[in-house]
């Protein structure tokens, strides 16, 4: 399938139908366009946009369109060729906003906030801009060698997806279970084990 010459409409059609590829097609156009908006925001709001704040932000816009089993998306009406476009940067817009009152309204204790264990820190670094070509040939080479070592799994293409999604895009697991309609635990599960084997067999 040539996705580049895929509309949205169709991609999205399908995202709704769990197609691990038709995902990551979905971030690759738009991922960009969520940052920027949220930068925009960001900055009107008085707030510095750091490599980090906009990951943030970009999960939490993807959160928004997952959020019951996609409703946004189901509900999308394609009034014009821009109309995914116009509902990715109202979500990113709304999101960053949302997260900027909670900033303002409720004071966070440092202190208490759990660190990632170490055995994940490898591959949950946080993502910003001067690494950010590092951390995706790390990615593919990792993809790549982990394919070898699973490709004659059943659910190896769905597998892959996932660990490219929660590495690469920081897609949450809750957030994968929907899209995926897994058990949560299998999903953690199935991140978890695909960390092991690229720490084992690929770094």
């Amino acid at each position: 399938m040539n996705w580049q010459e895929l509309s949205d409409q169709r991609l999205i059609e399908l995202c709704l139908e769990a197609n691990a590829d038709a995902w990551v097609e979905l971030l690759r156009r738009y991922k960009r366009l969520i940052a920027k908006t949220s930068a925009r925001t960001l900055r009107i709001l008085g707030t510095a946009p750091t490599a980090s704040l906009l990951e943030d932000r970009i999960s939490d816009c993807l959160i928004r369109i997952l959020d019951k089993d996609c409703r946004a998306l189901r509900e999308l009406k394609w009034l014009h060729g821009g109309s995914l476009r116009g509902l990715l940067q109202k979500s990113a817009i709304t999101a960053t906003q949302d997260w900027i009152r909670k900033e303002h309204s409720q004071k966070r204790d440092k202190d208490k906030e759990v660190p990632l264990p170490d055995e994940d820190h490898a591959l949950s670094s946080s993502y910003n801009v001067a690494t950010s070509v590092n951390h995706k040939i790390l990615l593919e080479q990792l993809e790549k060698c982990l394919e070898q070592l699973i490709r004659d799994e059943p659910d190896c293409i769905r597998d892959l997806a996932i660990f490219r999604l929660f590495y690469g895009s920081r897609v949450a697991a809750p957030d994968l279970a929907m899209v995926y309609k897994m058990n949560l635990r299998k999903v953690e599960n199935t991140v978890a084990r695909l960390a092991r084997l690229a720490r084992s067999h690929c770094l």
